[in-house]
């Protein structure tokens, strides 16, 4: 018997002792005085540690926890990427009933802010679209892009260009009409021009007449007229009988003979004898071929001394006049001689030939200029550039910008979203998912910081009255607790059974 009250004394003890302990946990609530005095164990355990209790559990719960990456994986689970493709579909599903338009729907929902938006939309929009396109690195790809394109064109065979030289039209045009159309001044201009430029060069540099007249052309010079030697003492005949030259030659006799004779001999000879015996003694001695011969030797000695001349001193020996004469009629004949249909119509049959021979239109360009492609390259991404900094191409932009806006924004909700099928809907979800995905990814770790769990934790708790911070407890751990007291019971029980036994082997 003495066992059984052991035992149930023990327990009872064990339970109260318990029961007390974990009261004393939340109460009491506040302290209590006994005489101005502070009792002691008040208040409860909790409530008198409340803020460092509210701080280590805000701290564990936000650092071990909800950390951020926990939160961010849970906002990334497949649960509210299906709520949220769910939700797209229901909305998509409900507006596609809706006969107003954008504009209605957002006036309605947002009032008279929403033309303000709209307009920032429209300027937001613009200067999106506008620094995307100035941007240094889209100029670029854009101008390789053409480049590539150009490139591939130009490795193709030239028959295009071919086709185009030998058409009826451009070959019609090009001899019959640009003879007509071609300023004829201007190229006697250039050619005037450079003719001087030619001449200027060749008077600084002290060069003679045989460095720019190759010497085989006075080799060929002397051949000819040795071989027209009869044609031209015939020519010197004809014309020392011509009038102009007949009187320059009686002259010459009357001032250089007769003038100096006596007056008996001058009776029997006069001016118009003197002259017929020098044609017949002239005659005569140029029908001896050996003669003839020297005549056009001592012509070859004069043209070659004419070669060792140099080119200043036989154009200081021309007027200036007569010079700038002689270079417009000479530049005047050059014109004339070249744009003719003949010299047009055998320059386009070269081209056509040369054209024929390369084998792409790049072969051609490189002869041209072997870095052409850095050029027109340079060129495109010049073009480009002056184009979209233009003042034109911006309100170009801002325009179809202002166009797109009112076009959609003015079309019913139902026409917008009756296009729209279930692949549709999927691209519309991938695309909410994958910016989703990227701002959770990018910015959840930031806004999860900036929200700062521990302090929200520690805040609430604080918040709570201890009563209300007492049952939340009791209800989550009420099992718990409930074991704790009765295993107090137990082991109560067991210490009543243990101290008989002990004091009986003491004794």
């Amino acid at each position: 018997m003495k066992y059984f009250f052991g035992v149930l004394i023990g327990a009872i003890i064990g339970y109260i002792t318990n029961w007390v302990a974990i009261k004393m946990l939340f109460r009491p609530h506040y302290e209590k005085r006994l005489f101005g005095i502070k009792l002691p164990f008040t208040p409860g355990l909790i409530p008198k540690e409340k803020a460092r209790i509210s701080r280590s559990v805000g701290e564990t719960v936000g650092n071990h926890l909800l950390t951020n990456d926990v939160m961010v994986s849970a906002l990334s689970n497949d649960n509210i990427k299906k709520h949220l493709k769910n939700m797209i579909e229901e909305k998509i599903g409900s507006a596609k009933g809706l006969d107003k338009s954008l504009d209605e729907v957002l006036e309605d929902k947002i009032g008279e802010y929403y033309k303000k938006l709209k307009i920032r939309l429209q300027v937001k929009a613009s200067n999106y679209a506008l620094s995307k396109v100035r941007n240094e690195e889209f100029i670029d790809s854009v101008s390789k892009l053409m480049m590539n394109k150009i490139n591939i064109t130009l490795l193709e065979k030239p028959d295009k260009l071919k086709e185009l030289f030998s058409g009826n039209g451009f070959y019609n045009n090009v001899l019959n009409d640009m003879p007509k159309t071609i300023d004829k001044s201007k190229i006697v201009t250039y050619i005037n021009k450079n003719i001087n430029k030619s001449l200027e060069h060749l008077v600084s540099e002290s060069m003679k007449v045989e460095d720019i007249i190759p010497l085989e052309v006075f080799s060929s010079i002397n051949i000819y007229i040795y071989n027209e030697r009869d044609v031209i003492s015939k020519q010197l005949l004809a014309i020392l009988r011509e009038d102009k030259v007949e009187e320059k030659v009686k002259e010459a006799i009357k001032n250089n003979v007769l003038s100096g004779m006596s007056p008996l001999v001058a009776m029997f000879l006069n001016v118009d004898s003197v002259y017929d015996k020098f044609l017949l003694a002239i005659d005569g001695y140029l029908e001896d071929d050996e003669n003839k011969a020297l005549l056009v030797s001592y012509l070859g000695t004069v043209i070659s001394s004419f070669g060792k001349k140099q080119v200043k001193d036989v154009l200081d020996e021309i007027p200036k006049d007569s010079r700038e004469i002689l270079i417009n009629i000479l530049s005047a004949s050059a014109m004339e001689k070249l744009i003719t249909p003949e010299v047009l119509e055998a320059g386009l049959k070269l081209v056509l030939d040369k054209i024929d021979s390369f084998e792409s239109y790049h072969h051609i360009l490189v002869l041209l200029a072997e870095n052409y492609e850095d050029r027109i390259e340079k060129y495109i991404k010049g073009t480009i550039k002056t184009l979209v900094m233009s003042g034109m191409f911006e309100e170009k932009i801002e325009g179809s910008v202002e166009v797109l806006i009112k076009e959609v924004s003015g079309t019913s909700i139902s026409k917008l979203l009756n296009s729209y099928d279930g692949s549709t809907n999927d691209e519309l979800y991938k695309l909410v998912e994958n910016i989703y995905d990227r701002f959770i990814n990018e910015e959840g770790s930031s806004i999860i910081h900036i929200i700062d769990i521990p302090k929200i934790v520690e805040d609430q708790i604080n918040s709570f009255d201890v009563d209300y911070a007492e049952k939340i407890i009791l209800d989550i751990a009420s099992k718990e607790l409930s074991a704790i007291t009765w295993l107090g019971a137990l082991l109560g029980g067991v210490l009543g059974i243990l101290s008989p036994i002990l004091a009986g082997i003491g004794g």
